[in-house]
């Protein structure tokens, strides 16, 4: 009988232990999306990568923000090159050409944040991701005046200064900041 009861209690010890670390992976995302202006955005672009499910720590994730956000640019300009080729209103085209580079700007940067992640290098991470922050909010500025942004490179503004901020957040988390 004592037997039985302690490997009952081994067992429950061991799935206390197990869910607990599960736990804990399941928060990075949450933890580090609660730190940017739109966590809401930040988690939904996260936990569209399957790999954050098992990002077992901050570089993890880093690498994976940075993942998104590459991708995330690289669409942008292909829905910009889009926007421009539809646009007959000189005044859209000026603004969609000033996003195109703003993004291909944001672009630069973000390439270079692998390498400084796999150096350890967390303050020139820090400062390519602002950086890349900064770019689609560029982009958004070109259109404080009518005719209004349209929603699909709001969304893509957004949803790129969500992951860049992410990563401003690791980088500073992993920088001890």
């Amino acid at each position: 009988m004592a037997f039985s009861f302690n490997n009952f209690l081994v067992i429950a010890l061991l799935l206390i232990i197990s869910s607990s670390f599960t736990i804990v992976k399941a928060d990075l995302v949450s933890d580090v999306c609660s730190k940017v202006t739109s966590p809401t955005i930040c988690e939904q672009a996260l936990r569209s990568d399957p790999r954050t499910k098992t990002a077992a720590n901050l570089e993890a994730l880093g690498f994976i923000a940075i993942d998104l956000a590459q991708s995330t640019t690289k669409s942008t300009i292909n829905l910009i090159d889009s926007l421009l080729k539809g646009a007959t209103d000189p005044t859209l085209k000026s603004r969609y050409s000033s996003c195109k580079e703003n993004y291909a700007d944001a672009s630069d940067n973000l390439a270079e944040c692998p390498g400084f992640l796999k150096a350890k290098d967390y303050g020139s991470l820090n400062a390519r991701a602002s950086a890349a922050l900064d770019d689609p909010d560029s982009c958004d500025d070109n259109f404080s005046q009518a005719p209004a942004e349209p929603a699909g490179l709001k969304q893509a503004s957004l949803k790129l200064q969500s992951l860049c901020a992410a990563i401003d957040v690791i980088s500073n988390n992993l920088n001890g900041l």
